[in-house]
């Protein structure tokens, strides 16, 4: 697959410069609170969930958005992966400082939720995506699956880490 570059190098791109850097800095300045699997392990299921649906949607025969300016593949669809694992540290790295249970983890979940679809009508205003046929309401139940198998994600990890320390000890 051949990475094409920009056929004009405006906002979506130094947007998603901007949010590299940020998502960078999320992982150089926030404090470490996991152990050593747990952050790439969170950091791989941030890229796969986008990844797979973007393959799945954004292609023929269903083509419901383009990712930029371009109708195929350009490096900048490729940094922008980069930019997801920083939402879902944040996301699993506030969830285990609150440890909210039952209804306010759900409140949790939808705060993320709409948080998410806020920041994807922003990258629709900008052209990271354009939508050719996906609505933002049909992000809602996407954002709440992907958030809640994040977080039973997190759990068994972190249960599975637990358990495994406690082993070794």
């Amino acid at each position: 697959m051949a990475l094409n570059f920009p056929e004009k190098f405006d906002i979506n791109e130094w947007f998603i410069l901007a949010a590299l850097i940020c998502s960078l800095l999320v992982f150089v300045l926030v404090p470490n609170r996991f152990q050593k699997p747990i952050t790439p392990l969170i950091v791989l299921i941030s890229i796969s969930f986008p990844s797979i649906l973007d393959h799945s949607l954004a292609v023929n025969p269903h083509n419901l958005y383009n990712l930029n300016d371009r109708k195929d593949y350009e490096i900048f669809d490729l940094i922008f992966y980069l930019v997801y694992p920083a939402f879902g540290y944040l996301y699993v790295y506030i969830l285990d400082i609150l440890q909210w249970k039952r209804l306010k983890l759900v409140a949790y979940l939808l705060i993320w939720t709409l948080f998410s679809v806020v920041f994807e009508i922003t990258l629709t205003k900008i052209h990271v995506f354009v939508l050719t046929g996906w609505k933002h309401v049909y992000s809602l139940p996407v954002y709440i699956v992907v958030l809640t198998i994040t977080y039973y994600f997190f759990i068994f990890i972190m249960n599975y880490q637990a358990k495994t320390t406690h082993q070794e000890q």
